[in-house]
């Protein structure tokens, strides 16, 4: 992506950041976990091994573009809510960035997300970007991409056609909404962030009161964390953008699941599919082992095989799912990690042009 003009900045000389004994030690341990996945996931390759034989290449290929496509999803919602805030991050670091934290969160059990988290934010912020910003710019790509995910659970729970999964998908959908509605209104109303910011005040300070952290002025903390998500400036061209990429994010990884089963030779369970792929995905988010290896490879195809596709197929179609989403993504993670620690320490980041009141926003 060509980045907006600006004054020239003074040229720096490239500082290759030291591999420090933490890094060694991340990967270290990140290695040995991820070494002992594959030795407890033996017995369900072994069991696969005639099924693989069989595969059908084409949709293997197209499921890997998929995938491809979900991650630049990601990177692309992150980068457009930095540039709700006047930051701009070119597509390839925003989506090695991506990578880099992908691998990171999958690779290491419990702390993974925050440790990716924490990793995105720290790169960020020493591309110039504010702390301050930055830390709501990651929060709120974080409450859209969960609200997409709810939205298409709830879709899928009425498609299903229970009653019982209706009306939860129904309640989904309404809670979403009023989510997203509270959300318009503390970016656009002052009198409801002012509200939301004396009822922040209050809870902060109880906080304080109980384990003395964070330290500080409650009324200063808050008005300062508030000021910086006042300066996010979205429009329209920009929240379309952003909401399209968060649902992109998820439809892109099922349809991944759904061209691994189609390499199979198996038909795709079309009324529960989407039920099926959300247990797969809710087992990868408790996070109890690498990337939840064993836990959603057994409540994936357990789900398959609920929907009718035989247990032999459903299991061969998981693993060439979960090594798209799991182990390529980790290869091409590290990857990026590595290429990212080789770059500049400290790039100056260029602010982008702030959005006029009316119009289209920045080109994506």
């Amino acid at each position: 992506m060509t980045t907006a003009s600006g004054p020239a900045a003074t040229p720096e000389p490239a500082i290759r950041p030291r591999w420090t004994w933490k890094r060694w030690v991340l990967l270290v341990v990140a290695a040995a976990l991820l070494a002992v996945a594959v030795r407890a996931e033996e017995p369900m390759l072994t069991g696969s091994v005639h099924s693989f034989a069989h595969l059908r290449w084409r949709p293997v290929f197209f499921a890997v573009l998929c995938e491809i496509g979900s991650m630049a999803a990601l990177a692309l919602l992150e980068r457009r809510i930095l540039l709700f805030g006047g930051f701009r991050v070119s597509r390839r670091h925003a989506l090695a960035l991506a990578y880099a934290s992908n691998a990171m969160s999958v690779s290491l059990p419990i702390v993974g997300s925050g440790a990716a988290t924490a990793y995105t934010y720290k790169r960020l912020v020493n591309q110039g970007a504010p702390a301050a910003m930055t830390g709501w710019a990651l929060t709120l790509a974080g409450v859209l991409s969960s609200a997409a995910f709810v939205l298409l659970i709830s879709a899928g729970a009425i498609i299903s056609g229970n009653s019982a999964a209706m009306g939860a998908g129904a309640g989904g959908i309404v809670l979403t909404a009023a989510v997203a509605v509270a959300g318009i209104f503390a970016l656009r109303r002052h009198s409801f962030r002012d509200r939301l910011g004396r009822g922040a005040v209050w809870s902060l300070g109880y906080c304080q009161r109980l384990v003395r952290r964070p330290a500080g002025d409650p009324a200063t903390l808050v008005a300062g964390t508030m000021s910086a998500l006042g300066a996010f400036r979205p429009v329209r061209r920009d929240v379309t953008h952003a909401i399209s990429s968060a649902f992109r994010n998820w439809i892109l990884d099922m349809a991944c699941l759904i061209f691994s089963i189609r390499a199979v030779g198996v038909h795709v369970p079309w009324w529960g599919f989407i039920l099926a792929w959300a247990a797969g995905a809710g087992g990868s988010s408790l996070n109890l082992t690498p990337g939840g290896l064993g836990v959603v490879e057994a409540a994936l195809t357990g789900a398959l095989v609920a929907l009718g596709v035989p247990s032999g197929p459903a299991l061969t179609a998981v693993l060439v799912y979960r090594g798209i989403t799991f182990w390529l993504a980790i290869a091409i993670g590290w990857t990026a990690y590595w290429w990212l620690s080789r770059r500049r320490q400290r790039t100056p980041g260029q602010p982008a042009p702030a959005p006029a009141a009316t119009g289209p926003g920045p080109a994506g």
